[in-house]
């Protein structure tokens, strides 16, 4: 799975250039970008670049991680799967699987349904086991019963399908007789290579780009619907509740791409702030007199929170302003604590 991590940047900041990126090599003939697996290396991802992903990259699928272990809780899970459904992407999880016995694997599913289900992941979609450790590499073949205890447990608890991911060296510690998720990265990835295309997906690269997004994701072919089916509700079309529209990491507010978004526009059941085609993240925002945060997801914040050391009340009727302070006392203010 991915393991870079994603850029942290304060305000809006966007990367231009080509649609995709191989690990290597630059080039428009690569695989298809089907489904791309996130996690926190990647930060919280947002549904403006799920979008982007969706109409300008060919990907109908995200798998995001869901946990690891009996412990470890991926915090961007949850706002992963909400981002996803909004941008009309079918949404799966993955397990980070420790176990290397029946007992431990069937712990670790009840752990990672629990989580999956607290998270919203919803019933129908692929709950992966990713097989990875080392100790599981060397255990071959004897590693399969381990990883079906999982793939069945999380099915009869939380009623989600389940498969293996791990890399083409190692294809046999996935369950005989079931279809898998391999990632093998070729120097040069091509459309015509078509690596393991008897299996689920094949994740053929782990530096891919998209300029709408800061860092660099897993990018997946998939080679049949399992990845996009089975799931009880999902949101086909997010058009008719668009209001901007991104082209190479600029937003704007029309199709034909010639006026670039700027102030608070509603977009898909939210309010975004942009300046000059820029979607505005985890900055103010002064507009008709008064000031507006957008949060680290780039959507209007409610309720209370802190910045800076100072308490901030933005409400909780719709307006999105802040409330404790006066446009005249947070110019000032505002301006001394963005130095």
């Amino acid at each position: 799975m991915n393991k870079t991590m994603k850029l942290v940047a304060i305000g809006a900041a966007f990367l231009f250039g080509t649609t995709i990126v191989s690990d290597h090599t630059v080039h428009a003939d690569t695989p298809r970008t089907d489904m791309v697996d996130v996690s926190n290396h990647n930060g919280q991802m947002t549904t403006p670049e799920f979008v982007d992903m969706r109409n300008n990259h060919g990907v109908k699928s995200i798998v995001t991680k869901i946990s690891e272990g009996t412990t470890y809780h991926d915090w961007t899970a949850a706002g992963n799967i909400r981002a996803a459904q909004e941008a009309g992407l079918y949404i799966n999880g993955y397990h980070y699987l420790h176990a290397t016995t029946v007992a431990s694997a069937i712990a670790e599913a009840q752990y990672a349904v629990s989580m999956a289900q607290s998270d919203g992941l919803p019933v129908g979609a692929v709950l992966v086991a990713d097989i990875e450790e080392p100790a599981q590499m060397a255990m071959g073949a004897a590693m399969q019963p381990v990883a079906k205890a999982f793939e069945d447990a999380v099915m009869q608890l939380g009623g989600y399908r389940s498969t293996s991911y791990t890399m083409g060296s190692h294809v046999d510690v996935t369950p005989a007789g079931e279809k898998a998720w391999v990632a093998s990265y070729p120097y040069t990835p091509t459309s015509t290579q078509n690596y393991y295309s008897t299996e689920h997906a094949w994740q053929w690269g782990s530096n891919g780009y998209f300029p709408m997004s800061l860092g660099r994701f897993d990018v997946n072919q998939l080679y049949d619907n399992f990845f996009t089916a089975g799931q009880a509700v999902i949101k086909k079309d997010t058009e008719d509740a668009a209001a901007v529209w991104s082209k190479k990491g600029v937003w704007y507010t029309d199709k034909s791409f010639k006026h670039k978004a700027n102030g608070i526009k509603k977009h898909m059941g939210a309010y975004w702030s942009f300046a000059n085609g820029k979607l505005i993240k985890s900055n103010w925002t002064n507009s008709w007199g008064m000031y507006y945060w957008s949060g680290g997801d780039g959507k209007l914040v409610q309720g209370q929170g802190s910045w800076k050391g100072y308490k901030w009340d933005f409400g909780t009727d719709g307006t999105y302003y802040v409330k404790n302070a006066t446009p005249k006392s947070l110019n000032k203010l505002v301006e001394q604590l963005n130095k």
